[in-house]
């Protein structure tokens, strides 16, 4: 049924007005018959302003109108559908020009002797915005690992394996003159058992920041407190009894990894704080330090994208807190807990 047809009573006007989407009624002419209160805040014209106009010139922008007419008379002439009863995205218009992402569904409303059509209009710049901020931390994210095995695969090759290429070297050597110089071979020995012990540790230094030992062995607690550390700066540290499942634990560590970083490389700070706080439904990460304030998202790097994007994985979200008084900097990530 048409709204404003002579058909449609005040209690359907009501609900339709009081829609959270707009809704747009036309004739068989392209000519709306119909514009809730939705559609007049969302396109900003006022009561009374589109009832009677071009549809096309009302909230399309100039390179839609044609298509949107020659669809229409196609469907007249023909009964092809092409977006009926389907969702479809499109660009809108406002009345002072500006364009947003909208997504539309068309129904068809018989009328006696002639079509209508009512349309159900969303603005869905939200979530466009989202959905582009989402596909970008993927990238970010893709990026990061990229770049993160290519500087493993580069440390292995310019340390432990060099090391170890240099201990079989010795080993071989002090095998050809194990008969002929027994002395000089057991120095060739000696040196191939230090370049094979630094390769070991090496690896172990490797390992330890891809994921840390003592986070396996001991909790996260223990891989915190043998953080904090080896910081060059004081760290207060305050986990209050806080357990996590491992792979949440996992990424709480790399986070205040990270953080601490940034305080260290950047802050410019005399001393650090890292508290964590958990109820029934949400655990609380702050990083706080004492340093020069002023940070500000993507400053400096990407230091602090990248935290965000850690936080995002996990469904949580970040706040800054970074005045410019030399009033330090505070992060703190609130991330959701299962039941």
């Amino acid at each position: 049924m048409l709204p404003n047809s002579g058909a449609a009573d005040a209690r359907e006007l009501g609900v339709l007005d009081a829609a959270l989407d707009c809704v747009i009624s036309i004739d068989d002419r392209g000519r709306v018959t119909y514009f809730n209160a939705s559609a007049e805040r969302t396109f900003g014209y006022g009561p009374g302003e589109a009832v009677g106009r071009d549809l096309a010139d009302l909230i399309l922008p100039p390179s839609a109108r044609e298509p949107h007419r020659r669809g229409l008379a196609r469907y007249l002439a023909t009964g092809d559908a092409r977006i009926l009863d389907r969702r479809i995205e499109l660009t809108a218009m406002r009345a002072d020009g500006s364009q947003f992402p909208a997504e539309l569904t068309v129904t068809r409303v018989d009328l006696p002797g002639r079509h209508g059509f009512t349309g159900f209009v969303r603005d869905i710049t939200d979530r466009v915005r989202a959905e582009r901020e989402l596909r970008a931390a993927q990238r970010r994210v893709i990026e990061a690992a990229d770049a993160a095995r290519a500087r493993v695969t580069r440390d292995i090759h310019d340390g432990a394996q060099q090391q170890f290429v240099n201990a079989l070297i010795n080993l071989q050597l002090a095998q050809q003159k194990w008969s002929s110089d027994s002395g000089r071979a057991r120095e060739l020995l000696d040196i191939a058992a230090e370049e094979a012990t630094a390769g070991v540790e090496t690896l172990r230094e490797l390992a330890a920041g891809i994921h840390p030992t003592i986070l396996s062995d001991r909790g996260l607690a223990a891989a915190l407190d043998a953080l904090v550390a080896r910081m060059p700066i004081p760290v207060s540290l305050d986990v209050a009894g806080v357990e996590l499942l491992p792979t949440l634990a996992a990424s709480v560590y790399f986070f205040c990894s990270e953080a601490l970083t940034n305080v260290v490389k950047h802050a410019a700070a005399s001393t650090a704080w890292v508290t964590l706080a958990a109820n029934d439904s949400q655990l609380s990460v702050e990083v706080r330090d004492d340093g020069i304030g002023g940070a500000q998202p993507g400053q400096g790097g990407t230091g602090l994208v990248g935290l965000n994007d850690r936080i995002a994985a996990l469904g949580g979200s970040l706040e800054l807190t970074s005045p410019r008084a030399g009033e330090g900097t505070t992060l703190t990530a609130r991330i959701p807990l299962s039941p």
